[in-house]
């Protein structure tokens, strides 16, 4: 009786987060032109309690074709097998493996998998509740090749930031 209690309390310590928005935006540098983009229409699930990180789980996937750098052809190109390979991989997901707290913020260790190539990948982050609303801001880096994406370039560079605000609500 008593671990069912415990297990109880673990289930109702969650929060369960509903996206309102989000942003994924990514910046690189091309022929050492800053380029930035985005992929609309990403979705989560967000499982997330500060007090309870033990059993919190955050996940985000994107559409590979709903990349948009503003340039048409670009686009294209990034969806193009030397690139992304949107036919064969339609999906980039970030999934935590685990959450902590970072000084006075969090972060966690995710999954990130982009062309069919998972890495570990440390993402900080900031979580800022009002009321029954949150947001949930963080920015890290990359290094393409380490994903198979965009082959070997002298004018590309390897490294690209990335930042993620998602906004939901209980």
């Amino acid at each position: 009786m008593l671990i069912l209690i415990v297990l109880t309390q673990c289930v109702t310590a969650q929060t369960v987060w509903t996206q309102t928005s989000c942003d994924v935006s990514f910046k690189i540098k091309n022929a050492g032109i800053g380029v930035t983009g985005r992929f609309p229409g990403v979705t989560t699930n967000l499982l997330f309690s500060p007090d309870n990180l033990k059993s919190s789980k955050l996940q985000g996937f994107a559409k590979v074709g709903a990349i948009n750098t503003g340039i048409n052809k670009r686009d294209k190109d990034l969806q193009a097998r030397t690139y992304f390979f949107a036919d064969s991989f339609t999906t980039i997901s970030i999934v935590s493996e685990r959450l902590y707290t970072k000084g006075t913020q969090y972060a966690g260790m995710f999954d990130v998998t982009i062309k069919g190539v998972t890495k570990k990948v440390e993402i900080p982050f900031e979580f800022n509740q009002l009321g029954s609303e949150a947001d949930f801001k963080g920015t890290f880096k990359l290094n393409r090749r380490d994903f198979n994406v965009g082959g070997y370039s002298l004018i590309l560079s390897d490294n690209l930031e990335v930042s993620i605000e998602v906004k939901a609500k209980k």
